[in-house]
């Protein structure tokens, strides 16, 4: 008899890619207000880089961050949880305490007293250069999507995550990042949204999509922006208007049914945030603040969020913190909008106009760290015929493997489709043929997964079937 071979994965190669710099040297050389001001940091290859890094790391830690450095026993049990070592369960580098050790043998040794002393009873070290430093950068951006369900079963309370955007943050300052990760920021800081949406393109899709609700209704109908003392201002990802615009048809369309007085900011309205991927508070805290201000200006009664994932974590809870900002508006997700519209009777829906097998995605920023699972299984059990449960689920569900910024990440996309064939089989097992979810971050995710492993379904959001449900 042959001999079995044991195959193990590959190893990755993504752990060496080089620094890409073209979109730095273009910003550099244009004198883009945000690199003139020093929002956006660029990378100097023959400044000291490790300096900075340990000097930045010094300044920034706090008692949450040193709790978690500290209390990892590599129990392990963090590794059944993520979807990264369950694709390559003979690859120890994707284990979250893996990733998690190597911004915190840097901490023990730069600052706890067990490195300084003994660091080679800790495993303490310093990075040697800058090709230390370009290995974190793929190791925290590429080989983890920040989704926190390791976060969630760690027996210790160690928060991964956090320590993932944290190094991310210190690499940020150096402007030892991923390309895409630069741009988004780039456009964010100098547009006010991530994917530079001119105001004129934003105000003319608003009215293109007024005109098409309104014929089809034939009744008139308003996208209204900029109204003051309204009910709420409603706040949206940029790529409903670059690549989805129906999804603000539909919502227009509800909220004329519902009798709502709403209104979208001519400023503001980006909800999205690559703050919470990049680890820049900085600029987590000047994207929030457009939102809030926007607010304020007009009087709202209430912020209220389009179906998005992480800019409903950062718009709703983490913004406030990096803006400094007291909360003095009340925030909510547009899918408990929906559900009181429901509740209250001020819209009627019919199931039986979604007849096709749906199954519901939990979006991490939304379940794991926004606590939002109940209110959009009571909306699709009201609004559709046959929902099925996906297993696992609510806030042990697993990340569309899109999270953490990956999506605008092209170098990790190989891995990051590798090891979503653990979504394939869960999305699959549920003989569904359509995958709701209320971000706009999965729906590019999950249809990345559905198309690379041919699965017969595709992605819908809440409003969608609300819309396809309502009885006129």
């Amino acid at each position: 008899m042959g001999k079995k071979e044991n195959k193990k994965p590959e190893p990755l190669k993504i752990i060496n890619f080089p620094l890409e710099t073209k979109s730095q040297e273009r910003a550099k050389a244009d004198q883009l207000r945000s690199v003139v001001e020093g929002h956006l940091k660029l990378y100097e290859p023959g400044a000291d880089n490790v300096k900075k890094f340990l000097d930045v790391l010094s300044q920034r830690i706090n008692r949450s961050l040193a709790t978690s450095m500290v209390s990892c026993v590599h129990c392990g049990l963090c590794a059944d949880s993520c979807h990264y070592v369950l694709a390559r369960p003979d690859d120890p580098t994707m284990t979250p305490v893996y990733k998690a050790d190597q911004i915190r043998q840097i901490f023990k040794r730069h600052l706890d007293w067990t490195g300084r002393i003994i660091p080679w009873w800790v495993h303490g070290r310093y990075p040697a250069g800058d090709d230390d430093l370009n290995r974190l950068k793929n190791i925290v951006f590429g080989t983890c999507s920040a989704c926190r369900r390791c976060t969630l079963n760690c027996p210790m309370g160690v928060d991964t995550a956090l320590l993932i955007r944290f190094a991310r943050g210190l690499l940020t300052e150096l402007g030892i990042v991923p390309e895409g990760v630069f741009n988004v920021s780039r456009d964010e800081w100098e547009t006010g949204n991530q994917m530079a949406v001119t105001e004129d393109d934003y105000l003319e899709t608003l009215e293109w999509m007024r005109q098409d609700v309104e014929a089809e209704l034939g009744v008139a109908v308003r996208i209204p922006v900029d109204e003051k003392d309204c009910d709420f201002m409603y706040t949206i990802n940029p790529r409903e208007v670059k690549f989805d615009p129906r999804s603000i048809a539909n919502a227009a369309k509800i909220f004329h049914f519902a009798g709502e007085r709403w209104t979208l900011p001519k400023w503001g309205w980006d909800q999205t945030n690559f703050g919470l991927y990049s680890g820049d508070d900085k600029l987590g805290g000047y994207v929030a603040k457009n939102v809030y201000e926007a607010a304020v200006r007009l009087r709202a009664k209430r912020i209220v969020i389009s179906e998005c994932g992480h800019g409903y974590r950062s718009t709703r809870w983490e913004g406030y913190n990096w803006a400094d900002y007291d909360q003095q508006i009340p925030t909510e997700s547009v899918v408990l909008t929906l559900k009181r519209y429901i509740e209250e009777d001020r819209i009627k829906v019919d199931s039986s106009k979604n007849p096709e097998p749906v199954t519901f995605h939990d979006s991490c920023n939304i379940a794991r760290s926004g606590g939002i699972t109940e209110e959009p299984r009571w909306v699709l059990n009201r609004v559709c015929s046959d929902f099925r449960e996906m297993d696992p689920n609510r806030t042990e569900n697993y990340c569309c493997t899109g999270g953490g910024g990956l999506l605008s990440m092209a170098e990790y996309r190989p891995l990051r489709l590798e090891v979503a064939k653990i979504k394939a089989e869960q999305l699959k097992a549920t003989g569904a043929k359509q995958v709701c979810t209320m971000c706009h971050n999965c729906i590019d995710g999950l249809t990345d997964v559905i198309k690379h492993y041919k699965l017969d379904m595709r992605v819908v959001q809440v409003m969608d079937l609300v819309e396809r449900a309502l009885v006129r």
